[in-house]
């Protein structure tokens, strides 16, 4: 007998979730292993956590620029229309709730990080100016792909992004304000705060810490169903295994930067003792010649 079909949601957002599950997965994997290797006791100040969140706020920087534009653009008088055509792409500029855009709260951190740990902070992997470009012209082209960024950049701040702060957290308040390694007993409540300077982008206004933000953006969502055809569902399915893919190609560039720059700061000792051996065998040949001529 022939085996039953799988099961398939219809919503949107467990359509991305499916597509991009096997991304997904390998993203979190190699996010668990690495930050550690950011914070105490590996390190004693933010830098190395800086480089690594450069890359991935700038993303946010880039599309919530182009979701602010398209939202300028389509609130002109001759952008509004009853038709379902002008529905579909009035939607996405109501989609984002209050308070849920990150992109000031990144600005403040990255501005808090590089006083702590230098203008090194910004000495980190590039997006590409290709892939950039291409994904501006695909927003401005097909603006429902807007939400591709929204579901996999919000929803990680709320899911992974929630694991990821308390353990940030640990650090203790020292590590993020003044670059010093707070390892002192009874430090409990300051390694407790979520609200530090550094990583206050992965926190919300309000008591409920977004929670209500994030159930207003699922409930416009669920919209997306009636209001996009299956080929523009099928696009900002598309983009989001981009996204996946291109942050999976973040963290291994990351890795590659961290080994290039040890290599680089282990070359002067290197070559401190390369420069004695040198000195030591010039020295030997030109004993034994003066000892032969003798």
């Amino acid at each position: 007998m022939a085996s039953p079909m799988p099961v398939v949601s219809s919503t949107l957002g467990a359509r991305i979730n499916v597509a991009t599950r096997k991304q997904h997965t390998e993203l979190n994997r190699l996010l668990i292993q690495r930050l550690p290797l950011a914070l105490p006791p590996n390190q004693n100040n933010p830098l190395l956590y800086s480089q690594g969140i450069v890359p991935f706020a700038k993303i946010f920087f880039f599309f919530e620029t182009e979701w602010d534009l398209f939202i300028r653009h389509i609130q002109q008088p001759a952008q509004i229309t009853e038709s379902h055509d002008g529905q579909k792409r009035t939607w996405p500029a109501n989609l984002r709730p209050q308070g849920l855009a990150r992109s000031t709260r990144l600005q403040d951190d990255l501005k808090h990080l590089r006083a702590v740990a230098g203008p090194d902070v910004y000495n980190t992997v590039a997006l590409g100016d290709v892939w950039m470009r291409d994904l501006r012209k695909r927003i401005r082209d097909q603006p429902h792909v807007l939400i591709a960024f929204a579901w996999v950049f919000y929803m990680a701040v709320f899911s992974g992004g929630r694991w990821i702060r308390s353990q940030l957290s640990k650090s203790g308040t020292d590590f993020w304000t003044s670059g010093t390694l707070d390892l002192q007993p009874g430090k409990g409540e300051k390694a407790a705060r979520i609200d530090v300077p550094g990583y206050t982008f992965l926190s919300f206004d309000g008591d409920q810490d977004g929670e209500d933000s994030k159930a207003a953006f699922k409930a416009r969502l669920a919209e997306a169903e009636v209001i996009l055809s299956e080929e523009e569902q099928a696009d900002i399915v598309e983009v989001a295994q981009e996204l996946f893919a291109r942050c999976n190609d973040l963290v291994r560039e990351l890795d590659r930067k961290v080994m290039w720059d040890r290599m680089l700061g282990q070359m002067p000792h290197a070559f401190g003792v390369l420069l004695v051996l040198v000195v030591i065998a010039a020295w030997r040949i030109w004993s034994y010649s003066h000892d032969s001529a003798l």
